[in-house]
């Protein structure tokens, strides 16, 4: 009678489980930090300070500043439950949580390259704009902690989540964890089947276009096909974008072609009126005076017409990358006849 033992089988991969956790809590300290700010802004909104924001205005402007906060309210809202989510996610080696996060950090790190460039270029003609009020060499301690500042928040520290959370010794201990799960008899039915990257990444692009209707808050400005649209027509456009986007990402979400279909239309749709709408404005600084932007701001652009440019190329390419998005994920989506 053979008497050997069996030999326990190590994995084929290092557990990552200490190091989930370890970012979960740095996402959830992240979500907390960012409730934090929307108190902080509803104090300054109801607080006793609130009466001074109007009266203490120089100028009359187009743009509510009650508007900004609460447009910017919404936004760390927004960020606050992606980080609290995926940090839960996280700390419990959710697969779902992973791909989430692999999401989120591409998308932080694509918008932190452009806003830290762009601000490269932004701060210093903006110190210059100081002079008399601020010491050259003080001018310069601060612009390099500004743009060091954002290097670290807006492009190093998204890069580690995206490091981190790419490897497959993550993913392994993910999918283990998972697979551990429903293995168990309280289980119960067969595991929901994983939803590949770039829909996810597809998904939340499309879910993030719901709060599209809230830039009326801001400005209620549309433009399509070059005409300049204000105030009730911009919000019925941002409002039926707003909408469809949303559907959008619930049924891509789902795998459902409706959802696909729904994406290609809105891109090629607004990618068609931001060519034109190129044609018919070729001076930009001007269709931005039309469409109503603050003195202050125009000043920025007359004194910095490069940035009009890097904007407008910086479109191009997102809207570029977006379209060659969708018509990759095409794949992941049945026909209704094989549905």
């Amino acid at each position: 009678m053979d008497s050997t033992l069996p030999v326990a089988v190590p994995p084929a991969y290092k557990s990552r489980r200490g190091w989930l956790i370890a970012f979960g809590v740095i996402e959830i300290l992240m979500g907390c930090a960012f409730l934090l700010m929307i108190l902080f802004m509803a104090f300054a909104i109801l607080g006793p300070g609130a009466a001074k924001m109007h009266s203490g205005a120089t100028a009359p402007s187009p743009i509510s500043p009650h508007a900004v906060m609460v447009l910017v309210g919404l936004e760390y809202g927004v960020l606050a439950a992606v980080f609290l989510t995926g940090g839960i996610g996280s700390i419990r080696c959710k697969n779902w949580a992973r791909i989430m996060m692999l999401v989120v950090s591409g998308l932080w790190l694509g918008i932190g390259l452009m806003t830290t460039l762009v601000m490269a270029f932004i701060v210093p003609t903006v110190m210059r704009q100081q002079p008399g009020k601020i010491q050259p060499g003080t001018q310069h301690v601060i612009m390099m902690g500004i743009i060091i500042a954002s290097t670290v928040f807006m492009v190093l520290l998204p890069a580690i989540f995206l490091f981190f959370y790419s490897r497959k010794s993550v993913r392994a201990t993910c999918l283990t964890q998972k697979a551990n799960q429903a293995a168990t008899p309280m289980a119960g039915g067969t595991p929901a089947p994983e939803l590949p990257v770039p829909l996810a990444i597809l998904g939340v692009w499309q879910a993030l276009g719901v709060f599209t209707v809230f830039i009326t808050l801001f400005m209620p400005v549309a433009v399509v096909f070059g005409v300049i649209l204000h105030g009730v027509a911009a919000f019925l456009i941002l409002l039926t974008y707003s909408v469809l986007s949303g559907y959008a990402a619930w049924s891509i979400f789902r795998q459902r072609l409706i959802g696909w279909q729904i994406a290609l239309f809105n891109a090629g749709f607004w990618t068609i009126s931001m060519l034109v709408t190129d044609l018919r404005h070729p001076d930009l600084l001007q269709l931005y005076r039309e469409m109503g932007l603050n003195a202050q701001a125009l000043r920025m652009y007359e004194q910095f017409p490069q940035f009009l440019s890097v904007i407008w190329a910086g479109v191009i390419v997102m809207m570029t990358v977006l379209l060659v998005l969708i018509l990759y994920t095409r794949k992941y989506f049945a026909t209704e006849s094989q549905a």
